[in-house]
């Protein structure tokens, strides 16, 4: 049975109801605005894996006191350019929101800042904050440490994080931002394949037992990017986030012994580009690096070549425009919820 046409619906609707969701479950109005605006983001720029089909696990996590929604993050300066924030099970874009705002602050004035944030829950699309940086003059490189999801190539069982990765900078056409996993594919792909009733690519997933599989239903433990190569830079993505910043991860949650939380670090560094070089200089090479790429030889001439976030860009305008597509299953999952708080939802369209 083919699967139902997506439904749409405003963003600012979107946001809306999604952040009266959290609002209902304990979140101060700001916060819950806050972790809104990453989420909806995430399905603007066709991120949809991070986008509302995620909202039940922000609930769960809250529900279950991994998240506490009246946490409030916190600065430990340790240099002029180098300082810690502790989310204390705050929800990921607040304690990360505070982390940039400070980042920000200390490149400006000393032309680079390095953060580490821990003990926050998920931080969402990490796209957003090297996006946002990139629009406000900065080059951006952070990555994602979490709890075990991915196997260690060689092992059968959830022993890394997919501990993403995203770098932003800014051009005359809008910000370059590359953002990844270190998995095969991202977990939220699971749960978008389970809705749709589609399998998920060979080489991607095992299941709780440790063996392959290409049923999304049984797939519990991804597997890494590039076999060695993505399980090496989740490890050692997991050494700069979690040992790095005295909070690790996977030293209390991998073993038999290991007990779980969601729980994510991150190490954020800004660089403020003014600091090295005229900003427009800068912007204008950045364009005509792009440029001169876009323009090579194809191997497929019916295939463009795009850039870094090039794809996402394009979504977010036609989207901000026409609506944000949403399958049917998570557009029902978010009028119960809505409903079951008394929470107002947006009305839905098919596309005309």
């Amino acid at each position: 049975m083919p699967e139902a046409p997506n439904l749409y619906v405003a963003a600012d609707a979107l946001q809306t109801v999604v952040a009266g969701i959290l609002h209902a479950k304990g979140m101060s109005e700001p916060d819950a605005r806050t972790l809104a605006d990453v989420i909806v983001w995430a399905d603007l720029r066709g991120v949809s894996s991070h986008g509302v089909q995620r909202l039940p696990m922000y609930l769960r996590i809250l529900d279950n006191g991994d998240m506490d929604p009246k946490a409030v993050p916190t600065i430990d300066s340790r240099g002029s350019a180098l300082f810690i924030v502790d989310g204390h099970k705050s929800a990921g874009p607040v304690a990360m929101k505070l982390a940039m705002e400070e980042g920000e602050r200390r490149a400006k004035a000393h032309g680079v800042a390095v953060a580490l944030m821990r003990s926050a829950t998920h931080t969402g699309a990490i796209g957003y904050y090297a996006c946002k940086a990139a629009e406000r003059g900065l080059a951006a490189i952070m990555i994602n440490g979490g709890q075990p999801n991915m196997a260690y190539h060689g092992a059968k069982v959830a022993s890394l994080a997919t501990s993403p990765i995203a770098m932003g900078l800014p051009s005359n056409d809008g910000p370059v931002v590359l953002d990844m996993a270190t998995a095969t594919i991202a977990n939220g792909r699971l749960q978008q394949a389970i809705d749709q009733a589609q399998p998920i690519p060979a080489g991607a997933a095992l299941t709780k037992e440790g063996a392959p599989t290409t049923d999304a239903t049984k797939a519990e433990i991804l597997l890494p990017l590039g076999g060695p190569k993505g399980s090496g830079l989740s490890y050692m993505i997991e050494c700069f986030t979690g040992i790095l910043a005295t909070r690790p991860l996977l030293l209390s949650m991998i073993g038999p012994q290991g007990t779980r939380a969601h729980i994510h670090n991150a190490m954020i560094v800004l660089i403020d580009i003014a600091a090295l070089r005229p900003i427009e200089d800068f912007k204008r090479e950045m364009s005509e690096l792009g440029e001169l790429v876009k323009s090579l030889p194809r191997l497929d001439p019916e295939a463009e070549i795009l850039l870094p976030g090039e794809r996402g860009a394009r979504d977010f305008a036609t989207r901000m425009k026409h609506g944000v597509p949403i399958a049917p299953k998570a557009w029902e999952r978010l009028l119960k919820t809505a409903a079951s708080l008394g929470v107002a939802a947006p009305q839905a369209r098919t596309r005309d």
